[in-house]
């Protein structure tokens, strides 16, 4: 008997609503065919961990495209249609037996609030009815009934910071294989909670570890139950219910589905005051932050407020501003979105000097940062993430340059990009440990790729990536839990999959 079939592809993109900065082409690093195989085989991705499942279980793979970008603004319509147009493309030409999709979960194009169930619906339609379809999201995902309808197993990572992209894939492509050789009989109830939450997203303490713990314990108890996914959709995305989400996997039992869904949401709605901001402030940090350091190492700092893995443009200065004020001597590197200083770095050259203001390129209200500047490094922008977070993923910064002004020292990208990975910076030529101080555009996952080179604190910047009830003008979000008081929510669980519509 021949093996089966799977087609494994992928668009992984998180979307800002409230940016001007839209998310080009240039901004994905696209492979496809056998390279799709040979980067997710070494991958910690929810692609990679999916591959490797499906090979031990002895499938053969039908390579699509992997698309990745940055987090940021509305994909370009044109963009998200190619990428889709070759996923159909590709499984016409192969009709495969099933289907495995990398897909974020809150991608945002210039006219779909909810493209990937919109692509899931396509591919549905490819496939025909019967081939089990899988994707394995980011707990930031904003899951929708579309992507519920069309995907016969959908389900998250568990963990914030995300240290296990690859298990979520994994699972994601059990099931599958399961789907296919036992024809196991899937449903899944998912029960949505019209709550925003912006501070206290990690998983390992504060709420979402009591909600974890609930979610631990209940699949223990429950050997019927596959999955329990709980989804906390990014605060940046305006989209029409994009509420908190909790969904269950189990093999065809409607009513446990369907009571550990509502639990769930139960609980989380009792929690709702909990999500408290616990950061520390820009005064706290210049008064204790630099005491907190380990012996000999720098400090790593997330500014919160500018995070490009939450979709800021990352051309924010405040703190290139706040250490040059108070701390001068300290030895300072930041990154910058700025490629009108990356082409001026260009044309002066290494070793060349240049009198500029750096970033505010993106956000008007950023005051840029002047200084006489020495370029010491010029780079492609191009290099493989270290880690755990996407460890294998290539990237791409766009053209780059480092720059020096006394003590403070500037990577100036062309594009936003991960720079929560020590190998944006290593790539560049710079090297960690001469500095005091380490500005990431992160507020959780430069925690565990920089863990090992000082000690990480998220800074309590303002900006766009800094929710405050009442400071996004939200136009399809609501009403949701606090910008709208909301006394008694439906938390109701709807069913998908097979006998959803059995009472």
């Amino acid at each position: 008997m021949m093996s089966e079939r799977v087609f494994v592809s992928g668009i992984f993109h998180e979307g800002h609503s409230f940016t001007s900065l839209p998310t080009e082409r240039c901004n994905f690093t696209t492979v496809s065919g056998q390279d799709l195989l040979t980067k997710a085989r070494r991958s910690s991705s929810t692609l990679g961990g999916a591959v490797r499942a499906l090979d031990k279980a002895g499938l053969r793979l039908v390579p699509g495209l992997s698309a990745v970008a940055p987090p940021g603004g509305a994909v370009r319509d044109t963009v998200y249609e190619d990428f889709k147009a070759r996923i159909l493309e590709a499984i016409a030409a192969e009709e495969p037996d099933a289907a495995f999709l990398e897909l974020h979960g809150a991608m945002l194009t210039e006219s779909l609030t909810d493209p990937e169930g919109d692509l899931l619906a396509a591919v549905r339609a490819a496939l025909g009815p019967d081939r089990p379809i899988a994707t394995a999201l980011d707990l930031h995902a904003h899951v929708t009934p579309s992507m519920l309808e069309n995907a016969t197993i959908c389900l998250a990572c568990k963990e914030n910071p995300h240290t296990d992209y690859a298990e979520a894939g994994a699972r994601a492509a059990d099931l599958l294989v399961d789907r296919l050789r036992s024809r196991l009989s899937l449903t899944t109830a998912a029960a949505w909670v019209p709550l925003l939450i912006g501070a206290r997203l990690e998983t390992g303490d504060g709420p979402l570890r009591a909600l974890h713990d609930l979610r631990a314990g209940l699949q223990a108890d429950e050997p019927n139950i596959l999955d329990i996914s709980i989804y906390n959709p990014t605060p940046y995305l305006d989209a029409g219910g994009a509420g908190q989400c909790v969904t269950v996997v189990t093999d065809g039992r409607l009513e446990l589905a369907t009571r550990i869904a509502e639990t769930i949401a139960a609980d989380f709605w009792r929690r709702r005051n909990a999500f408290t901001v616990d950061d520390p402030s820009l005064e706290r940090v210049i008064e204790s932050g630099l005491g907190q350091r380990r012996q000999g190492e720098p400090l790593v700092l997330g500014d919160k407020g500018d995070r490009v893995l939450a979709g800021a443009p990352g051309d924010d200065t405040q703190l290139m501003h706040l250490f040059s004020n108070k701390w001068p001597e300290r030895r300072v590197l930041v990154p910058i979105t700025d490629p009108r200083a990356v082409h001026r770095a260009r044309e002066v050259g290494v070793g060349g000097s240049l009198r500029i203001a750096v970033g505010g390129c993106y956000s008007s209200d950023v005051v840029p940062y002047e200084a006489a500047w020495q370029v010491v490094h010029l780079g492609d922008g191009r290099f493989v993430q270290r880690g755990p977070y996407l460890a294998g993923e290539p990237a791409d910064l766009g053209p780059t340059a480092v720059l020096t002004s006394g003590a403070l020292t500037v990577l100036a990208t062309s594009r936003p990009g991960f720079t929560q990975d020590p190998n944006a910076f290593e790539s560049n030529g710079v090297n960690l440990r001469d500095f005091d101080i380490i500005v990431t555009k992160s507020g959780t996952h430069f925690k565990i790729s920089f863990a090992d080179i000082g000690s990480c604190i998220v800074v309590d910047t303002p900006g766009m990536t800094n929710y405050r009830p009442g400071g996004l003008p939200y136009r399809h979000r609501r009403p949701v839990y606090p910008e709208d008081d909301i006394v008694a929510p439906d938390l109701s669980a709807r069913l998908f999959g097979q006998g959803a519509k059995v009472t």
